[in-house]
């Protein structure tokens, strides 16, 4: 989430980038339904974006239904997810969600899907408040709940591929191979010292303008809550190796870059044995009788 400062930030001094950031990119097979409820939330967030930048209101709406800590209400709260400050916030944001949301909605069904990406905007919300109550600053984004998203993914799916990317300003300096855990873990510890060293050189304070990244720990820490909870659900045995999955030999790791090439490997998803969705049943015709 971005907050603009009480002097009133300019796009430019908003989108600067860190002298160095993390980034983990998704490598795993997609899945080959279709995540509607993702698709409309991309869409969504883009529009109402693209549409207030064209006709120059998007920093009324962004006073308007930005969310402040020092006066919360539920309208804000909701609204502020589903706005953004520039081209690369909402970018950056819809990239994160096509990331890590399709497995999640193929497993959880659109309708408890959306639940836990709203629920996981309450939670970044919450700590973000918690941390900065007196703060009248705007707050707006769709990171909370993407980050909770990404704790979903980070407890459920923790064999997926994924390149680590380690950046100096915009220059790549160095590209890593990981899995889920290793590459979403150094991401949220990053936005736990950020949001550490943030506050040390406000003396203190999560007032002001910049990231909120304590938002984006709140939404991750929600995440991690709403899939334990899905974990209650299945085995004792299945859940156990979902938490504590057993290390890939060498030639099992080689097998889960390369498998994402042409299909899926079977050691990237230990598949959860329940499913928030029921399945599917397939009608079928009667017999024919048969003939005399």
């Amino acid at each position: 989430m971005a907050r603009l400062s009480a002097a009133g930030d300019t796009l430019g001094q908003l989108l600067l980038p860190r002298v160095m950031f993390l980034l983990p990119i998704n490598l795993d097979k997609p899945s080959s339904g279709k995540p509607q409820a993702t698709y409309i939330l991309i869409v969504l967030n883009s529009a109402l974006w693209v549409l207030p930048a064209v006709v120059g209101s998007n920093s009324h709406l962004i006073q308007t239904y930005g969310y402040r800590p020092a006066a919360p209400s539920v309208l804000t709260i909701f609204a502020s997810m589903f706005l953004h400050v520039g081209f690369w916030h909402v970018a950056g944001n819809m990239w994160f969600l096509w990331m890590f949301a399709r497995k999640i909605e193929e497993r959880f069904g659109s309708f408890w899907f959306v639940v836990a990406y709203l629920v996981c905007g309450l939670g970044a919300a919450a700590l973000h408040t918690l941390l900065a109550f007196h703060s009248s600053v705007p707050c707006v984004g769709a990171s909370g709940a993407i980050s909770g998203v990404a704790g979903i993914y980070f407890l459920l799916f923790p064999r997926s591929p994924f390149q680590l990317d380690l950046y100096f300003g915009w220059f790549l300096v160095k590209r890593f191979r990981a899995q889920t855990r290793g590459a979403v873990g150094a991401w949220i510890t990053e936005q736990f010292i950020l949001g550490v060293l943030t506050d040390a050189v406000r003396g203190g304070t999560s007032n002001g303008g910049g990231v909120a990244f304590w938002a984006h720990v709140g939404g991750f820490a929600t995440g991690l809550l709403c899939a334990s909870i899905v974990l209650l659900k299945v085995g004792s045995e299945e859940r156990e190796m979902i938490i504590r999955p057993k290390p890939l030999t060498e030639d099992e790791k080689e097998e889960i870059f390369a498998d994402r090439i042409e299909q899926p490997s079977g050691l990237t998803t230990l598949k959860l044995g329940y499913s928030l969705t029921p399945p599917k049943t397939t009608a079928h015709a009667p017999a024919a009788a048969p003939r005399e």
